[in-house]
């Protein structure tokens, strides 16, 4: 995350150092204010050809070791994580004029979690 936020304000993180922490404070606040899906976001993959290839896709959960979204095993999203596990996030929230960019590496959640 950037120090400033889009409206060049210096305090946008308060006095978060867990960046989770600010998520969750800023997660709550977007499902008051987003009319739909404040729990959408842009899940980036890289298929088998090299190529970028982004699709929404819905937060289940969160906690400090991680993002759990949901996907079919056998969609091209699945396909291209097997194939990379680097992916990346974004989190738009357009009524508080905020997004949330986070990369990192997919894993399948266990049977129980899902």
């Amino acid at each position: 995350m950037n120090e400033k936020n889009s409206l060049g304000l210096n305090l946008c993180f308060k006095d978060h150092n867990n960046p989770i922490k600010l998520f969750e404070e800023w997660f709550n606040k977007a499902k008051k204010t987003e009319i739909n899906d404040p729990n959408a976001f842009a899940v980036g993959t890289v298929n088998k050809k090299g190529f970028p290839t982004v699709r929404m896709v819905l937060l289940k959960d969160f906690d400090k070791n991680g993002f759990v979204f949901y996907t079919n095993l056998k969609s091209d999203k699945s396909k291209a994580i097997k194939n990379s596990s680097k992916i990346s996030m974004c989190f738009h929230w357009k009524s508080l004029q905020r997004q949330i960019r986070v990369i990192g590496i997919a894993s399948k959640v266990s049977k129980k979690r899902s």
